[in-house]
């Protein structure tokens, strides 16, 4: 995938998110908006952060993580393009926060709420819907709320129905907008006059845009190297044990990878088709 021209991004881009939303002026109207509670005070703010076990396992980098008074925690994420398995990606997100809650607390019941939010830019369960709140019950007694302490969001930018107010709908309209490369009257929305005044000045900078693409090419370097070592394990797989067997084997891996499909297709040698069905069983 080619790397996006520093004055095509927007706020669903990564790199322009983290910069704006990091900031507790702007991110905080937002998340008050959404809960609709107020908060206080914004008392720890980090943008990507690493959520990294000592073992071996998968890390996490969160686009933007904070703490507010009461020490609930906050992962806020934007999402330019769907991709698969987006509630087992929340529960990972959510159990790597928990975690480290724990490194400070001392008992399971001192665990804080935590909130994972996802921003995306296209209808993830195809409902029209601009906000999908996670709900959590008893079955057969949905009167009986089953209370963790965690909340999942994930918010369509795509909407048709709108369950949410006019300023959550407007700040997924601003997200709607800038994913199509469109305009957006901002005029009437002081929250958003500031939040769109802030992309353009970060676009104006040539220094910013120098480490955008620092950052970029690095992403892409990683993503070629992935690609590179996916072929080689595929390859060698296949001259071992066959190589249709390789094939399902590494398309399997890059799957809990989260690459799309398409490029799995590509990278394995695999029918489209076989790799979606695939995808369904990961």
């Amino acid at each position: 995938m080619p790397i996006k021209p520093f004055k095509d991004l927007s706020l669903v881009d990564d790199f322009i998110f983290g910069e704006i939303m990091r900031k507790p002026e702007n991110i905080k109207p937002f998340l008050e908006a959404l809960l609709e509670k107020e908060i206080a005070q914004v008392v720890v703010i980090d943008k990507q952060k690493d959520l990294k076990d000592e073992y071996d396992a998968h890390g996490i980098r969160l686009d933007v993580y904070l703490e507010d008074e009461h020490r609930t925690k906050y992962d806020v994420e934007v999402q330019a393009r769907l991709h698969p398995k987006l509630e087992k990606r929340i529960r990972y997100y959510q159990s790597g926060i928990d975690r480290h809650s724990l490194e400070t607390e001392s008992e399971y019941e001192e665990l804080n709420d935590s909130y994972v939010i996802f921003i995306c830019a296209n209808d993830y369960f195809g409902a029209g819907l601009a906000v999908y709140e996670r709900e959590s019950h008893i079955k057969g007694a949905p009167e009986i709320p089953y209370e963790d302490g965690s909340h999942a969001f994930i918010l369509n930018a795509d909407f048709k129905k709108e369950n949410a107010n006019k300023d959550v709908l407007d700040f997924l309209r601003y997200i709607r907008a800038g994913s199509k490369g469109e305009s957006f009257d901002v005029s009437q929305s002081s929250y958003l006059k500031k939040i769109d005044t802030a992309v353009k000045e970060i676009k104006r900078n040539s220094g910013r845009e120098m480490e955008y693409m620092t950052l970029a090419m690095k992403m892409h370097d990683e993503r070629w190297a992935g690609r590179e070592e996916g072929r080689a394990e595929g390859l060698e797989e296949g001259m071992e044990k066959g190589a249709h067997g390789a094939q399902i084997r590494m398309a399997q891996k890059l799957l809990a990878r989260n690459m799309s499909p398409e490029e799995i297709a590509d990278i394995c040698g695999l029918d489209l088709l076989e790799v979606k069905k695939l995808e369904k069983d990961v």
